[in-house]
């Protein structure tokens, strides 16, 4: 008795142990049925590869990973590792056994952050200290937003957020030599 015990115990835990993931593995399945594994740095749909990154920078751990849905389109969201910088989300218009890379954006949870009905995601990089005390350096943000089955800049939201974090709001951030970003100074409110 003690013998079966042990060997129900025994496959219980090989069991468990089977049906985990691995550390480099995410498996998806649409609504529309089609089966999304991302292994290695590659993206398989439907048993076909569909895209294969330079290096595996895939974040397989992430909450942020995820299939979502809107209309008949269907968008895989990936976070990458974006050392030194914030991680980035990385997502993918999946259709049939393809996956095409749509979006670059900031890290961030995809949720409705405006309160307007649809989902949104992205922000902004670290801030850099400027070496005025009286100054800082612009934060750009930039946020997208799904609706109608499609990914597109919601300008309407960045540029509030922009205003929220910098007091202000620019629509060309850059340096006059192309560089990240100008300098503003600080409001009375940071001081």
């Amino acid at each position: 008795m003690r013998h079966l015990f042990s060997l129900c115990l025994l496959l219980f835990i090989s069991c468990s142990a089977m049906s985990q993931q691995s550390a480099n593995e995410l498996h998806f399945t649409s609504s529309q049925r089609q089966l999304i594994t991302v292994y290695k740095g590659t993206i398989f749909v439907n048993g076909n590869k569909a895209f294969i990154f330079n290096q595996d920078i895939i974040n397989y751990k992430s909450r942020r990973n995820r299939l979502i849905e809107d209309g008949r389109s269907v968008f895989l969201f990936l976070e990458v590792n974006g050392s030194p910088n914030k991680n980035r989300l990385y997502v993918f218009n999946i259709d049939h056994s393809l996956a095409d890379s749509v979006v670059n954006a900031i890290s961030s949870d995809v949720k409705d952050w405006d309160h307007d009905g649809n989902l949104e995601f992205g922000g902004s990089e670290v801030r850099v200290p400027h070496p005025s005390a009286d100054s800082l350096y612009y934060l750009p943000s930039k946020f997208y937003e799904i609706r109608k089955g499609k990914i597109s800049y919601d300008a309407e939201l960045t540029e509030t957020t922009d205003k929220k974090t910098n007091g202000v709001y620019l629509a060309d951030p850059l340096t006059g030599d192309g560089k990240c970003c100008k300098g503003i100074p600080k409001s009375k409110k940071r001081i």
